[in-house]
């Protein structure tokens, strides 16, 4: 016997950047503000607006967004960011 293969096998797997959605939109919201109701609007826009700027696109795309944008702390800055580019 044969057995079939998944129809969603090339689905791309964005549990990974939700989780991390959902960290940094609900632990940062209660972390400055102390607010439940504001930290739960802000986590369900933060799911929405990744889902929008990664529909269609292979794993790892909001990570790349959000390095374009804000780099990863001061030790490794966006490309946009660097004068020069050194090796």
């Amino acid at each position: 016997m044969v057995r079939q293969v998944p129809r969603n096998i090339d689905r791309p797997n964005r549990n990974a950047e939700y989780a991390a959605t959902f960290m940094f939109g609900w632990y940062g919201t209660m972390f400055m503000t102390g607010k439940p109701l504001l930290a739960i609007v802000v986590t369900f826009m933060a799911f929405y607006i990744t889902y929008k700027l990664t529909l269609n696109k292979p794993e790892g795309a909001m990570y790349r967004v959000v390095y374009r944008r804000f780099g990863l702390g001061k030790m490794i800055p966006p490309a946009k960011k660097v004068k020069k580019f050194e090796i």
